[in-house]
């Protein structure tokens, strides 16, 4: 998977139509994701995707760093997401987890959502109203791994920072989670469980 990754990366920064087409569509849909579970805007989601793509295919003929471009890719969205909101001056609305809109789930086979697999919608508004409780950094993380569905070490390499740091914010923020859940901690938090090697 790796290898041909890179394949399709170097195909796309000689020019290659078909191999750009192919990134696009592997990862628009997780990117397009997480930004729209960040701001809350459709429109401000789809404005950031568009950009940080635009900036990968200008800057891809001089990338180098060989399986890191989920890092990097990754990096790009939330740093230009963050530079708009300070722009704007625009506080991230309250997110809703359980509607997302067509376009994350359409935009390619990687924009797979979690969440999707909790049946019940009291369950639904549980969750999404306890994670609207996290601070914004603590969502972040939960996003980044969750919704972009980066191991603790790619989102370590996207936030600019220690392994160990991140792994440890992470732990935090599932406990605060769960405590916010309480007394159905069990059940509710079985969404946000993953593999047992934390950096995968």
């Amino acid at each position: 998977m790796a290898a041909q990754r890179e394949e399709t990366l170097q195909a796309a920064a000689r020019g290659d139509g078909q191999a750009w087409h192919d990134l696009v569509h592997a990862y628009t849909g997780r990117v397009y994701a997480l930004l729209y579970r960040q701001c809350g805007s459709p429109e401000l989601a789809e404005e950031i995707t568009q950009a940080t793509f635009v900036k990968i295919v200008t800057e891809l003929p001089n990338y180098h760093e060989l399986g890191r471009f989920e890092a990097w890719l990754f990096r790009i969205a939330v740093n230009r997401l963050r530079d708009e909101q300070r722009r704007q001056k625009r506080q991230a609305r309250p997110m809703d987890f359980t509607t997302l809109p067509p376009q994350a789930v359409n935009q390619g086979e990687g924009a797979v959502l979690p969440l999707e697999t909790m049946q019940q919608q009291e369950r639904h508004d549980q969750l999404n109203e306890a994670v609207q409780r996290l601070p914004q950094a603590d969502q972040e993380l939960l996003n980044l791994r969750y919704t972009a569905e980066l191991s603790f070490a790619q989102i370590a390499e996207t936030l600019g920072e220690p392994l160990g740091t991140v792994l440890a914010r992470g732990h935090r923020a599932l406990k605060k989670l769960r405590r916010i859940l309480e007394p159905n901690e069990v059940e509710y938090a079985k969404p946000m469980q993953r593999k047992a090697d934390p950096t995968t």
